[in-house]
C-alpha cells in the first residue's frame, strides 16, 4: 500500500463482520474462520488451512478494537504493523492494495509571439528579440520572459507530479503565423513517460503570431475523448492574453472570447475540467473562461514562483482524491470510509462517493481539499459482507 503523495497512511480493507483491518492471506465471506493474534510478526500466527482449525495464538475478544499504532506510514506512505480486531471472526478478512488513481493532464500551451515578452510588461527583454510586434523594455536589468518562466516552472513540476500523465498541445500550430491555424495533432500525446518529451518541446519552441484558444480547446477535447485508459482527464490552459482568431474566416485581429468560453464549456460538459493559468499583465477575461471550464477562477502569474506554485497546485488537485481497489466490495451498500479515524458520510458534496465503478472511491469537499493540499491524513476504507449493517464511528 502506498500513498506517497499524501504522506499519510492509506488502507483499503475488506471487512466481513464488524469493522476491522487485519492482515490475512485469504478472503472468504462464506463462513466462520477462527483467527489468531492479528498482529503481524506475532509468534501466534495461525497455520491452519482447509478446515479453519488453525493453531494460532489467542485472538481478541469479540467486539474488541486494537488501537492503530502509527508506523513508518506517516512519512513513507506504507504500513507495516497496525491492525484492528474482528468481531468474533465470523468471516474471513483481508487487506488489499489501494492505489491512487492517475490523472491525465493535457497542457494546452500558448506559444504566440508575446510569450517572449517580459512577465510584467508587454515588451522584450533583449534587443535580439525585438520585432515589428513589440519594443525593448525600458529596464532590462531584471527582465524575465514569460516563456523562461514556463520552462523553469514546468521542469520542476514535471519531475515531481508522479500521479499525473502529461500531454502537450501547442497553439497556434506550427507555421500558423497570422493564419490562426490549429490542427488536431498533439505535440506530445498523454502517456506515463511523456514528461521528458513535454520538457523537450518547451525547450525548443518556435513562436507563432496568433492566439486561437477556442480551436486549441476544441482539439484538446476531441483528443481526450479518444483516450481509453480509464483515468480522469483534465485540461490545463496556459496563456498570456485574451483569445483572438474570431470571425469567419478566423482572423488574428478579431477577439474570440465567446468562442473560447464556449469551447471551455464544451470540454467541461464532456467531463474535462479546464484549469487556466494567466501569464502577464493583460488577462481581463480569463475568469469567465475558467468558470465556463468548471473551475472557479484562473491562476494569475506575475513571477516565476507564481507559475511554479500554480502548476504544483493544479497537479495536486487533479491527482489526489481518487483511489482504486484491486477488487470490488462484496456489497457496495456496505462500505465505510474513515479519515483520520473518523467515519465520514457518503456525500458527493462533502465526504466520499463512488467514482466510475464500485472499485473507485472519491473524496469530496473539505476531505479532498485536505488531501490535495498536502496535509497529513490517514484514510481507511472498509468493506462489509452482504447483510453487514454496523460500522463504528471511529477507529483508532
Amino acid at each position: 500500500m502506498n500513498a506517497q503523495r499524501t504522506n499519510g497512511l492509506v488502507k483499503w480493507a475488506l471487512l466481513c463482520g464488524a469493522a476491522a483491518i487485519i492482515a490475512a492471506p485469504f478472503v472468504s465471506c462464506s463462513g466462520p474462520v477462527p483467527m489468531g493474534n492479528s498482529n503481524p510478526g506475532s509468534s501466534g500466527a495461525g497455520t491452519g488451512a482447509g478446515t479453519g482449525a488453525g493453531t494460532g495464538g489467542t485472538g481478541p475478544a469479540p467486539g474488541t478494537s486494537i488501537p492503530l499504532t502509527p508506523s513508518t506510514s506517516k512519512t513513507t506512505g506504507t504500513n507495516t504493523g497496525s491492525n484492528l480486531s474482528a468481531d468474533g471472526g465470523n468471516c474471513g478478512l483481508t487487506t488489499s492494495n489501494l492505489t491512487k488513481q492517475t490523472a491525465d493532464l493535457l497542457l494546452v500551451l500558448d506559444r504566440s509571439g508575446s510569450m517572449d515578452f517580459s512577465l510584467t510588461e508587454d515588451c522584450y527583454c533583449t534587443d535580439a528579440a525585438v520585432t515589428q510586434y513589440g519594443s525593448l523594455c525600458s529596464d532590462t536589468s531584471n527582465c524575465a520572459t514569460r516563456w523562461s518562466a514556463v520552462k523553469q516552472a514546468l521542469s520542476t513540476t514535471l519531475s515531481s507530479s508522479k500521479d499525473v500523465y502529461w500531454g502537450l498541445k501547442f497553439f497556434p500550430s506550427a507555421g500558423a503565423n497570422q493564419n490562426c491555424t490549429e490542427n488536431s495533432t498533439m505535440e506530445v500525446p498523454v502517456s506515463p513517460t511523456s514528461a521528458t518529451d513535454v520538457e523537450s518541446q518547451v525547450d525548443n519552441v518556435v513562436y507563432e503570431y496568433s492566439t486561437p484558444t477556442a480551436a486549441a480547446l476544441n482539439a484538446a477535447t476531441t483528443y481526450l475523448k479518444t483516450l481509453g485508459d480509464g483515468n480522469q482527464k483534465f485540461i490545463l490552459l496556459a496563456t498570456d492574453g485574451e483569445p483572438n482568431c474570431g470571425g469567419n474566416p478566423p482572423n488574428s485581429g478579431t477577439d474570440d472570447l465567446t468562442g473560447a468560453t464556449t469551447a471551455a464549456a464544451a470540454a467541461y460538459t464532456a467531463g474535462y475540467k479546464v484549469y487556466v493559468i494567466g501569464i502577464g499583465p493583460n488577462l481581463d477575461n480569463l475568469t469567465q473562461l475558467a468558470q465556463n471550464g468548471g473551475t472557479s477562477d484562473f491562476y494569475k502569474v506575475s513571477s516565476p514562483q507564481d507559475l511554479a506554485t500554480a502548476l504544483s497546485s493544479i497537479s495536486k488537485l487533479v491527482g489526489s482524491c481518487n483511489f482504486n481497489s484491486d477488487q470490488p466490495p462484496p456489497d457496495q451498500h456496505n462500505v465505510a470510509v474513515y479519515v483520520n479515524g473518523q467515519k465520514i458520510d457518503q456525500d458527493s458534496s462533502n465526504g466520499w462517493t463512488f467514482g466510475s465503478s464500485s472499485q473507485e472511491i472519491v473524496l469530496t469537499g473539505d476531505y479532498c481539499t485536505q488531501m490535495s493540499s498536502g496535509d497529513q491524513a490517514d484514510v481507511q476504507i472498509l468493506f462489509g459482507c452482504p447483510g453487514q449493517t454496523y460500522f463504528p464511528t471511529t477507529i483508532y
